[in-house]
């Protein structure tokens, strides 16, 4: 865009500036001096995205791919997709010290108004991207949003979120699990409709390859964001995103030196350096703006109070070996999972919270998984760390905190219960549990599950799980209300001052291009206030 066009612009829109903060992060922090010009050249490949939303602020982010060197990219934030009433503009530094990303905290602007924005060289710019912002505090407006996670690219296609992406959301929640580290599916094994070729063979039982390296990393979203329905997705609506362990590597321990894993699987403090960093290279958020903390929280009107948790940098090992299996000696024993200053936090912010609805962004599931012989299904939920479950949940009872929902992925399976503050559902129930199955990555149902010493055959192909082996599951873990091992979907919300409207949106197949769903019956929900769950979830 030359000068002579941008002056138009100005002139023409009556141009009022935004408060812009360039990129502060340590992950976006660029050399003295790097970043002085305009770059000529390069593509914005990888789409573009807004996060982190709040009712004067957003995060605006897209990457620069074969750029020339070092320079700037230029942002510009306007109220129409014409940008003739351009709100703000900047020049971004960019360099491959950050791998050409650019990001920037766009500040100053009306709660809950829609805006269009894009990014420019010399002689390109991005695609035109919107986002809405948050909900004034005193607003009594329905919140809409979709979570979702675990997006293994090889498995499938992400049918789901071009469904999600037909939506008028106020905004996305992404659980974790956004990349895969390792690529279990190929072509050639019949299980996967792409395949994924970056990074070396390690001892992860299981993986073809696992990203080791920073350039590894980065090249993983950039492969995931070939997609055309998740740049599709990122264009249209902000999104508020965690990270789980495959942003690193499968069931690490962020507190331990070794990640409490094998020293053949080549976990090492760099390698999960090198993942946190392409994380906040590759997404919209500043996380808390504190180093590598992520766990925030963001506020929508009246109705939501969205707490988001960090539950791998901080935890200590999975104790039981993290097999199927009944609970070992060590079991019982004190242990950190969110650890005890993020703890501190989720419950002063759960307190304090005047929402009619709190949202716990949750990583891993908090209602007990068990399978047969009073064996647990692993350890690497919150089902290894039962002193900081029995706090947490014991805390929400003896404040009589209300209206508390944990909004769940990394199991690859939709399961919906009551949280009760014990792991034999015969105590007091403080919560709803709703797990949004997963956008790709193998279910249940499509694999090879222990399930205590009997294995339950999946069926990558056509999965298709036995009504009764749910219902025997259901039977001993009592407090779940409907389980679906074999669809892939997210959850889809609207959230209200009486009511949280829960859909589980079922895709029909991942292995084809479709969004085609399954009816919803048996998986729609309207959640009242002042209780524990509806019809079908029984406190």
């Amino acid at each position: 865009m030359s000068t002579t066009r941008r002056q138009f612009v100005t002139a023409a829109g009556g141009f009022t500036a935004a408060a812009v903060f360039a990129p502060q992060s340590f992950a976006q922090t660029l050399p003295r001096g790097e970043g002085a010009k305009l770059i000529r050249t390069g593509k914005f490949a990888d789409g573009i995205a807004s996060g982190d939303p709040t009712p004067n602020s957003v995060v605006l982010w897209s990457r620069l791919t074969s750029a020339a060197g070092k320079g700037q990219v230029e942002l510009e934030v306007a109220k129409d997709k014409s940008f003739r009433k351009v709100v703000a503009r900047t020049n971004i530094a960019t360099g491959s010290s950050i791998n050409h990303s650019v990001k920037a905290r766009v500040s100053k602007l009306k709660p809950y108004e829609e805006y269009y924005y894009r990014f420019s060289t010399a002689k390109s710019h991005s695609a035109v991207g919107k986002f809405r912002t948050a909900l004034p505090a005193d607003s009594n407006q329905p919140v809409k949003f979709a979570y979702w996670s675990c997006s293994d690219y090889t498995h499938g296609y992400y049918n789901a979120l071009e469904h999600m992406a037909g939506q008028d959301l106020d905004f996305i929640v992404c659980m974790g699990d956004y990349i895969y580290d390792e690529s279990y599916h190929t072509i050639a094994d019949g299980t996967a409709v792409r395949d994924d070729k970056i990074g070396s063979v390690t001892g992860n039982a299981g993986a073809a390859l696992s990203a080791i390296t920073l350039d590894d990393y980065r090249k993983k979203y950039s492969l995931y964001r070939t997609d055309a329905s998740l740049r599709k997705l990122h264009a249209k609506v902000p999104i508020i995103t965690l990270w789980d362990d495959h942003e690193v590597m499968d069931n690490y321990a962020g507190g331990e030196a070794d990640g409490g894993l094998p020293a053949n699987y080549l976990y090492s403090k760099a390698r999960q350096a090198a993942g946190y960093k392409a994380w906040f290279e590759s997404m919209p958020s500043y996380g808390a703006g504190k180093g590598n903390q992520i766990y925030r929280k963001y506020s929508f009107g009246k109705n939501v109070d969205m707490i988001v948790m960090d539950q791998r940098q901080y935890r200590a090992n999975q104790p039981c070996e993290d097999k199927v299996a009944v609970p070992c000696a060590e079991w019982p024993n004190p242990r950190a999972f969110l650890g005890k200053t993020q703890l501190d936090w989720v419950k002063s912010n759960l307190k304090s919270s005047k929402a009619n609805w709190k949202v716990l962004a949750n990583e891993v599931m908090i209602m007990p998984t068990k399978v047969l012989g009073g064996s647990f299904f692993t350890f690497d939920s919150w089902n290894g760390y039962p002193t900081e479950r029995a706090e947490l949940l014991g805390f929400i009872k003896d404040q009589g905190i209300k209206d508390v929902i944990f909004a769940t992925g990394d199991i690859h399976t939709f399961i919906t219960g009551i949280v009760y503050d014990d792991f034999d559902g015969k105590g007091t129930p403080v919560a709803t549990e709703l797990v949004a199955g997963s956008i790709t990555s193998a279910g249940l149902g499509e694999s090879d599950i222990d399930a205590g010493g009997v294995t339950i055959k999946g069926n990558d192909a056509a999965p298709n799980t036995p009504t009764g082996i749910i219902d025997a599951l259901r039977g001993i873990n009592t407090w779940v209300d409907v389980a679906d091992f074999d669809h892939h979907g997210y959850g889809l919300v609207k959230a209200d001052a009486k009511t949280f409207d829960i859909e589980m949106i079922r895709v029909q197949t991942i292995k084809t291009k479709t969004t085609a769903t399954i009816p919803s019956t048996g998986y729609h929900w309207k959640l009242p206030r002042g209780g524990i769950g509806t019809k079908g979830f029984e406190a």
